[in-house]
C-alpha cells in the first residue's frame, strides 16, 4: 500500500517524544506557541488529593472535547464512544478519591465507583457535608456498567447486572446531549465539595 510521503518523515520516526524542557518551550500564555505538554518537575503536585483533582480536570476537559467534536460533526460518535465514556468515568473516580481524607485515600486503590462513592459520602458526612442522593445513584450507575474500569477501556462489558443481580439490557444507548449535561452536573457537584480544585480554578474564599 502506498502512503503520502509526509507520513514517514525522518523526524516522525526518530525524534524522541519526551525531550528536556528548555527556554524555547516557554510561552506567555496557554494559547501561544509552541504547543506541547509539560510533565514532571513543577507540573507535578506534591499532594495526592491535588494530583487526583488536577488529573480529573484534564480527563473531564478531554471528554467534553470529544463530545463537542461529535456534536460539531468532526468525528463520528461510534469512533470515540468508549474513549469519551472512559474519560468521564475516570474523571469521577479521581474526583471521589480526591475528596477522601489522605489516610483513607492511601488504601483506596480500587476502581468501583459504587464502593468509592459510598466511602466518599460517609467521610463527607463526618465533615458535615451532605452528598446528594442523585450523585450516589449516578456513580453507582456508572459502576454497574464499568465496575473495574475495564469495560470502557478495553470494551470488555461482559453481561452487566443491576444491584439485585438481574441482567441489564445487552444493547444500551447513551444519548449524547443527556450524557454531557449529566456529566456536567455530576462534575460541578463533586468539584464544589473539593476546595483544592476550586482554588486551582481561581475561586476565592
Amino acid at each position: 500500500m502506498r502512503y503520502p510521503a509526509d507520513i514517514f518523515t525522518e523526524e516522525a520516526m526518530t525524534r524522541p517524544l519526551f525531550e528536556p524542557f528548555s527556554a524555547e518551550h516557554e510561552r506567555p500564555d496557554e494559547w501561544s506557541g509552541p504547543h506541547g505538554f509539560v510533565i514532571g518537575g513543577t507540573a507535578t503536585y506534591a499532594m495526592q488529593a491535588e494530583r487526583d483533582g488536577a488529573l480529573a480536570e484534564q480527563y473531564f476537559e478531554a471528554a467534553n472535547a470529544l463530545v463537542d467534536a461529535i456534536l460539531d460533526k468532526q468525528v463520528a460518535d461510534y469512533q470515540v464512544a468508549n474513549a469519551a465514556l472512559f474519560l468521564y468515568r475516570h474523571c469521577f473516580e479521581l474526583l471521589l478519591k480526591a475528596g477522601l481524607p489522605s489516610k483513607v485515600r492511601e488504601g483506596k486503590n480500587i476502581h468501583h465507583l459504587g464502593n468509592l462513592v459510598k466511602s466518599y459520602a460517609h467521610h463527607k458526612q463526618q465533615e458535615g457535608h451532605v452528598v446528594p442522593a442523585w450523585v450516589i445513584t449516578r456513580c453507582e450507575e456508572l459502576g454497574v456498567i464499568d465496575p473495574g474500569s475495564l469495560a470502557f477501556r478495553y470494551g470488555d462489558y461482559g453481561t452487566p447486572t443491576a444491584e439485585d443481580g438481574s441482567p441489564i439490557f445487552d444493547e444500551i444507548h447513551v444519548d449524547l446531549h443527556h450524557l454531557k449535561t449529566a456529566m456536567r452536573a455530576l462534575n460541578t457537584t463533586l468539584v464544589d465539595q473539593n476546595w483544592s480544585i476550586r482554588m486551582a480554578r481561581g475561586d476565592l474564599p
